[in-house]
């Protein structure tokens, strides 16, 4: 895989369908342990938010499986500099460019991490995108001021 400005190279994600072919394949169709497609997307999609919701709403470090590392929540203080984040509403009504110095949250921003250990191989072919309702999700939490999380 090739990580780097524009379109990747060589783009094949593992999704659900991959994910499911891999599980069903040794099941047979009247065992215990057999589902439909269906119901293993909507097992695996309340799964995925149960672990979100514990990582964004109570701090939890989730620890992945196989010693493939930790994601959780990280807070940074945002530099100031060339690259300070654009307040688009303010650019739009004033006309002149407003930079975000998140003053609701003292000069901090938060983000999702990922620790990928040292021992996996060919570490950078793997990479963790959140939804986009997982981040809506923790910058609401981070407005209504229910948690802090910990300083890198």
């Amino acid at each position: 895989m090739f990580f780097s400005r524009g379109k990747n190279k060589i783009q094949k994600p593992y999704c659900f369908a991959d994910m499911y072919k891999d599980y069903i394949k040794d099941k047979p169709e009247g065992s215990l342990y057999y589902v439909t497609y269906k119901e293993y997307v909507e097992y695996c999609s309340i799964f995925y938010q149960m672990i979100v919701k514990a990582i964004i709403d109570e701090g939890y470090r989730f620890k992945l499986p196989w010693a493939m590392g930790d994601i959780f929540v990280i807070k940074y203080k945002t530099k100031i500099g060339n690259k300070q984040p654009i307040d688009w509403e303010l650019t739009v009504r004033d006309g002149v460019r407003r930079y975000n110095f998140n003053d609701h949250t003292k000069g901090f921003s938060y983000k999702f991490h990922w620790t990928k250990p040292y021992k996996i191989k060919h570490k950078f072919m793997y990479r963790l995108v959140l939804t986009r309702d997982n981040k809506r999700y923790l910058a609401k939490v981070i407005k209504k001021k229910n948690m802090d999380y910990f300083e890198r």
